[in-house]
């Protein structure tokens, strides 16, 4: 529920227009698209954040349900009556077996049966991006040839703007496939809640491969990451 003990100064603030902008209606807690934690509006650390990339909750809750977990800055869980609430259980289904039909890429394959499903939390260079790209795209073929059979697990939000299933898969060894490709150097970790059930396994692997310039660690393809190279920046 929305805390309505809020006093003077603290509607003041959640009304205040921040760079021309005011926080929507009863918003009690914030949150980035490219972070994992949400604040509570009285909290100053959210203030540092982009513009752009705000997303706003009336409830902790809401919050919660949207994949995110509390700050740990001091004050910005929010108050005690509502800080001490569970936590809001996230969802992970269970999609229909693929047998791997095409790969697209270092992050993108499609199934026998027509899905396209986008690899979740990693982020692989883009084939324009030579040779990186293939490399990676040889990695997937490599752990996951054509007639594999993966076991699909879906987190909350089941599909991208594209039409492609969000997914982590299983290899029939039970490795996942997501978190193999972060461990053997040929992804970067890419996190949008609120899809994050897995995000700590990929995020190590991630680090452990750099650390140890495993695969394209060793190579200068993540001088410009792939999300770079798309926006055109580099």
């Amino acid at each position: 529920m929305v805390v309505l003990w809020l006093t003077a100064s603290a509607a003041l603030f959640i009304s205040a227009p921040l760079a021309g902008q005011s926080l929507p209606p009863e918003t009690q807690y914030v949150a980035s698209s490219r972070g994992e934690v949400y604040y509570w509006v009285q909290c100053a650390a959210w203030r540092s954040l982009s513009i752009k990339n705000l997303r706003f909750f009336k409830t902790r809750s809401e919050a919660q349900r949207a994949g995110y977990r509390p700050s740990r800055s001091e004050g910005c869980a929010g108050p005690p009556s509502d800080a001490n609430a569970a936590p809001a259980p996230r969802r992970a289904d269970s999609g229909s077996p693929c047998q791997i039909e095409h790969i697209t890429d270092g992050d993108t394959v499609r199934c026998g049966d027509g899905r396209r499903i986008r690899l979740l939390l990693i982020d692989a260079p883009e084939l324009s991006q030579r040779p990186w790209g293939t490399r990676a795209r040889d990695a997937v073929a490599r752990l996951a040839p054509v007639g594999t059979r993966v076991t699909v697990e879906r987190d909350v939000q089941p599909t991208d703007r594209y039409g492609r299933t969000l997914a982590y898969l299983y290899l029939p060894d039970g490795r996942m496939l997501n978190e193999t490709l972060a461990a053997e150097g040929f992804v970067v970790a890419s996190v949008y809640p609120p899809n994050v059930q897995h995000v700590e396994r990929i995020r190590a692997a991630v680090a452990r491969a750099r650390s140890a310039r495993r695969g394209l660690w060793a190579t200068p393809a993540f001088s410009c990451s792939p999300a770079d190279h798309r926006a055109g920046r580099c």
